[in-house]
């Protein structure tokens, strides 16, 4: 079991990396960072989890359009997602993600504002 949470922690790891410089520094990488999230997260079988793969995808799909609006609701709406998963995560991988739930709920913040 040790190595099936390695991956998705090193990546969740990665992602809380790149987010800390603002959305601007983690443009470049925002879409292999999105496919490797829902690949990770479609290959989890869990419903909560699916429903984040697809709000991902709305993500991606509102970046490659450059639409402001809806790549800030579609960060609101994965903050909230991955704040409420965190509360049925593996203890090594909660904080780190209500952290992510927390900065994806501050950058949709940030757009508004």
């Amino acid at each position: 079991m040790d190595s099936s949470t390695a991956q998705p922690n090193s990546q969740l790891d990665a992602t809380l990396q790149a987010l800390g410089g603002g959305l601007s520094a983690a443009a470049p990488a925002a879409a292999g960072n999105i496919d490797s999230w829902i690949s990770t997260l479609n290959g989890a079988g869990s419903p909560a989890l699916s429903a984040i793969s697809s709000e991902l995808e709305n993500l991606k799909t509102a970046i490659g359009s450059g639409d402001g609006s809806q790549i800030g609701q579609s960060l609101k709406t994965l903050g909230e997602h991955t704040t409420k998963a965190a509360a049925s995560a593996t203890p090594d991988a909660q904080a780190k993600l209500q952290q992510l739930g927390q900065t994806l709920s501050s950058a949709a913040a940030s757009l508004k504002g």
